[in-house]
């Protein structure tokens, strides 16, 4: 007897698809009048689809992913008087979402508006901080989403995210003066040392710097100490310090 085996033939259960989504502001807020979207080939500058934001927000369409994967230029209109544009140039490789400020490149920041609550402590205590964040978006470039200080120990910050990407947080102590000989320096100046051991010196006295840079101390020896005509405290050198992936809300 002989077996002959059947032939199989593997057929995909469906065709992968692609989700865009496109987030638009206008000078920075979200504004009803609708806007269009142009998709277009980069290199022929042919067009490949079209993007209705009727509600002024929102577009979203889904394609074949082998068909959309790859570099592609986004250009946004507003026909509304005055006239915005805007327009970006990305890679797609996954289901997306871009954020795109139309606005008259005057600088206006672009994004979907969002809020994030950050608080910094130091040793467990509420304290004043420089706090930035920024977003790793989906082609993978890294951009300021926004920043405030922690006065209080805390701070509501007014972000713009491009809504798909990834949000990471940085609290900055401040990084000082570095020395030079016969600075005048008034009281709550820090004066950081050239050679940086981990140490700032806080001014509680105001003063002039020595002419040569003096020994400096740790915190063994606590309270203001000569500098100069002047006198300092030494005070604690805090690494940035970062959060995140961090969920925001967005408004």
């Amino acid at each position: 007897m002989v077996v002959v085996p059947v032939p199989v033939i593997s057929l995909s259960l469906g065709v992968a698809l692609r989700k865009i989504t496109i987030s638009l502001t206008r000078d920075g807020k979200q504004t009803a009048n609708s806007k269009s979207v142009l998709m277009l080939n980069p290199g022929a500058l042919t067009l490949s689809a079209v993007f209705v934001a009727a509600d002024g927000v929102n577009a979203v369409q889904r394609f074949v992913a082998s068909a959309v994967d790859g570099q592609w230029l986004l250009t946004a209109l507003d026909t509304a008087v005055p006239k915005r544009a805007a327009s970006r140039y990305p890679a797609i490789s996954e289901d997306v979402t871009f954020a795109l400020d139309l606005n008259d490149g005057s600088g206006s920041g672009g994004g979907v508006p969002a809020t994030l609550a950050a608080v910094v402590k130091v040793d467990g205590l509420p304290a004043a901080r420089q706090v930035v964040a920024v977003e790793q978006v989906a082609s993978g470039e890294w951009r300021v989403a926004g920043y405030g200080v922690t006065a209080g120990g805390s701070v509501a910050l007014d972000l713009r995210v491009a809504g798909s990407g990834q949000v990471y947080v940085m609290a900055l102590d401040t990084w000082g003066t570095v020395f030079q000989p016969n600075l005048g320096v008034a009281v709550g100046t820090l004066i950081r040392p050239t050679v940086f051991l981990g140490w700032l010196y806080r001014v509680t006295q105001a003063g002039q710097l020595p002419t040569t840079e003096p020994a400096w101390w740790d915190d063994s020896m606590q309270g203001p100490q000569p500098l100069g005509t002047a006198r300092a405290e030494v005070v604690r050198y805090y690494a940035p310090q970062g959060r995140g992936p961090i969920p925001v809300e967005v408004t």
